[in-house]
């Protein structure tokens, strides 16, 4: 009884073991490169208009600051020689306010700025997901794996759906 128990329980396991490794052939595995599907889609140059037209007079500010605070401070180099001490102190004081002032309205805009990146960003990614997704069912895809973090995978075996998701992504 212990003989056939064993011999029935050896049976069954080579019986899975095969199926698992005939189902390991059956795994269709696809790759999508996201570096080049954010480079290629139509979305991403339009957040970048988006974005340059949103911030384009605050931006304007800050480089007009910019060029005032180097006027200022070439002007010190060039006429320091001939300047009063006064003089020097009082273009001294104006470009440090200028640049005191350049730190406060600069930062506030650098964050604002990458805060709404993120969003505009976040708004593109869902688009891409969902297209991946839709690429990988409509193809029956067992599983599809971003290229920068897949160490090796095999060209002939795996399809690259790169090009998919970036017509399904450009039609929407």
């Amino acid at each position: 009884m212990k003989k056939s128990f064993k011999s029935s329980a050896i049976a069954l396991l080579a019986t899975l073991m095969m199926g698992t490794s005939v189902s390991a052939f059956a795994h269709k595995v696809g790759i999508v490169d996201m570096q080049e599907i954010y480079k290629q889609i139509p979305q991403m140059a339009k957040v970048e208009q988006t974005l340059q037209a949103e911030f384009a007079e605050r931006r304007q500010e800050i480089e007009k600051l910019q060029g005032d605070i180097r006027f200022e401070a070439e002007k010190f180099k060039r006429e320091s020689t001939t300047m009063s001490q006064a003089q020097k102190d009082a273009l001294r004081e104006k470009v440090e306010g200028m640049q005191k002032n350049l730190a406060e309205k600069g930062r506030p805009l650098e964050q604002e700025i990458k805060m709404r990146q993120n969003q505009e960003l976040a708004k593109v990614q869902k688009l891409i997901i969902d297209a991946i997704q839709t690429v990988a069912k409509d193809g029956k895809y067992d599983e599809v794996k971003v290229k920068d973090t897949t160490v090796y995978f095999n060209p002939k075996t795996v399809s690259d759906l790169s090009e998919k998701v970036v017509e399904k992504v450009s039609k929407q």
